[in-house]
């Protein structure tokens, strides 16, 4: 016994001393708590969120009500325990403009539930809860939710349902203000139809009149009429099948709606008799009203199908048009690509083109060089030639003399020139600074020239370099306006027209290029400076365009 006693007392000596250390965090405890809350809070609504497949609503600013596709959360939860009853969607509207709706149509049609899906989705988006409607649905914040559904007579109180109802509606008309919504089920029941229906018209007049949004439910045919008529109200109704006298849960707006007691009745086995003697004491108004109504419930029917498949067409036509959108896009992606790929490779071969353009072009400098010392050799070898001349074979005038080097004419083309090579029937001229070949057997040695009188008598000279007497260019201007050309294109301008200048005989051209950057005339004067047929160039002179132009001289009878 004292063993228990002092362990005991160990027990409580520790918890104590464990409590005064847990007291001195006691404020770092309630804020964990509240922290722990808060998450639990947030993890519980995304998974309410998630299992419901629910969407986060948008705020409407304009205090109206788009709920699409909306759904009872409770009969949401009871389908995932019965997959064969699944929840219909409605579609809720409540306008600024247009803040009453009467909703009516036969008992278990889904009136009420309409009703405590909007309560419901209201409250569930106030605090924070995505809800079981489709993407893009509307809420206004609401600062009061008011509604009366049910009956709440009370027999304590000596309250009847009507009595019950009309304290209600006081105490919500004293708590109404702008931003709040208002329900009403079976509104104006419980009393003489006429008084009741009045009464009725009288309170949604004065909750809108008030800015309230208000949905409200009934069988009474004078509220109805209201909707009907009333700029701010609308009627809406609750879809009944007519053919298998079942409700299909969905509402129809600006349609009201029949209440279909004596049908009901009959489907509830009531007795025939009964149902036809009732249908007897039908006012004959009513009876052509309804008749009216069935009529209008079959034309709405069948423009909600041909609307439902026109949506279906359009729907289809949207899908094909971003298909072939997506399609126009994908091509032109790959157009784009295509082009920058041709560009690109574009590019590429142009500067290749370029190196090899300014290789050529040096080597052609370097060529000029050659010639000029390829000339110096053949005016050696004619002097050699001179000296042996009268020991050939060949007289000079015969074919036999027709061996690179000799001085050639072929009378076909008015040609003098000088013999370069044979290869085969076909001799290669060279003609001043043109080169041609032409058939061998059309080539005739050339004369050559009287000796000097201070030359021995059989004294031959070596034959001279020919001129070519070729047919002039005809229509060449003296000048060339390269303004706006790029180098390139300049450069390429210039070799052709230099090439036709020299044809025409000009003897000298000008070359308009401008001033600028001075990037053209670089490019122009670099070329002239290395050109064959360009003896010299020059800036031009004031009245020839000063240094925006260069003067060439041509060699021209060289």
């Amino acid at each position: 016994m004292q063993l228990a006693r002092e362990e005991e007392a160990e027990t409580a000596r520790i918890l104590a001393e464990l409590t005064d250390a847990v007291r001195t965090r006691l404020a770092d405890l309630d804020v964990l708590v509240d922290a722990v809350g808060d998450l639990d809070w947030i993890f519980a609504r995304a998974h309410l969120a998630e299992r419901m497949a629910a969407t986060a609503p948008v705020v409407d600013s304009q205090r109206g009500v788009a709920l699409r596709g909306a759904r009872h959360p409770l009969l949401l939860a009871q389908s995932w325990d019965s997959p064969d009853r699944p929840v219909v969607p409605v579609d809720l509207e409540l306008t600024v403009d247009r803040p009453a709706v009467v909703i009516t149509g036969p008992n278990a049609g889904g009136k009420t539930i309409a009703l405590k899906t909007l309560a419901l989705h209201a409250l569930m988006a106030q605090c924070g809860c995505h809800l079981p409607a489709e993407e893009g649905s509307r809420l206004p914040v609401f600062t009061r939710v008011h509604a009366i559904i049910g009956d709440d007579q009370s027999v304590a109180e000596n309250l009847s349902t009507f009595s019950a109802f009309i304290k209600q509606v006081r105490e919500i008309l004293d708590d109404t203000d702008d931003r709040s919504l208002v329900l009403l089920d079976e509104l104006g029941a419980g009393t003489d139809p006429d008084e009741g229906a009045a009464l009725a018209q009288a309170i949604v007049e004065t909750l809108a009149e008030r800015g309230a949004l208000v949905m409200a439910t009934t069988h009474l045919e004078p509220l109805k009429a209201f909707a009907s008529t009333h700029p701010r109200a609308r009627n809406a109704s609750v879809e009944f099948d007519t053919a298998t006298l079942a409700p299909t849960y969905r509402l129809r707006y600006d349609r009201p709606g029949q209440s279909l007691a004596l049908t009901i009745a009959a489907r509830l086995g009531l007795a025939p008799e009964l149902i036809a003697r009732a249908q007897d004491h039908r006012a004959e108004h009513a009876a052509r009203l309804a008749e009216l109504l069935a009529r209008l419930d079959e034309h709405s029917r069948s423009e909600a199908e041909r609307v439902r498949a026109i949506e279906g067409r359009e729907q289809e036509a949207v899908a094909r048009l971003a298909a072939a959108r997506e399609a126009e896009a994908a091509a032109q992606r790959q157009s784009r690509d295509l082009i920058g790929r041709a560009k690109a490779e574009a590019a590429q071969l142009l500067a290749d083109i370029r190196r090899a353009v300014a290789a050529e072009w040096e080597r052609l400098k370097r060529s000029e060089r050659t010639r000029r010392d390829l000339e110096q050799s053949r005016q050696r070898i004619n002097q050699l030639a001179a000296r042996v001349a009268p020991h050939a074979n060949p007289a000079p005038g015969s074919p036999e003399a027709l061996v690179p080097g000799a001085s050639v004419t072929a009378e076909h083309l008015g040609l003098r020139g000088e013999l370069i090579a044979i290869a085969g029937e076909t001799a290669t001229v060279r003609a001043g600074t043109v080169t041609l070949r032409v058939p061998l057997g059309a080539l005739r040695p050339a004369e050559a020239p009287a000796p000097d009188g201070d030359r021995a008598a059989g004294a031959s000279i070596a034959p001279t370099r020919g001129a070519i007497r070729l047919p002039q260019k005809m229509g060449v201007g003296s000048e060339l306006l390269l303004l706006g050309r790029t180098t390139d294109a300049a450069r390429e301008l210039v070799e052709q027209y230099l090439d036709d200048a020299f044809m025409a005989g000009l003897p000298t051209v000008r070359l308009i290029h401008g001033k600028g950057t001075g990037a053209l005339r670089k490019a122009v004067r670099d070329l002239l400076a290395g050109h064959p047929l360009v003896e010299s160039y020059r800036d031009g002179q004031p009245s020839e365009g000063g240094a925006g132009a260069t003067v060439a001289a041509l060699k021209v009878g060289a």
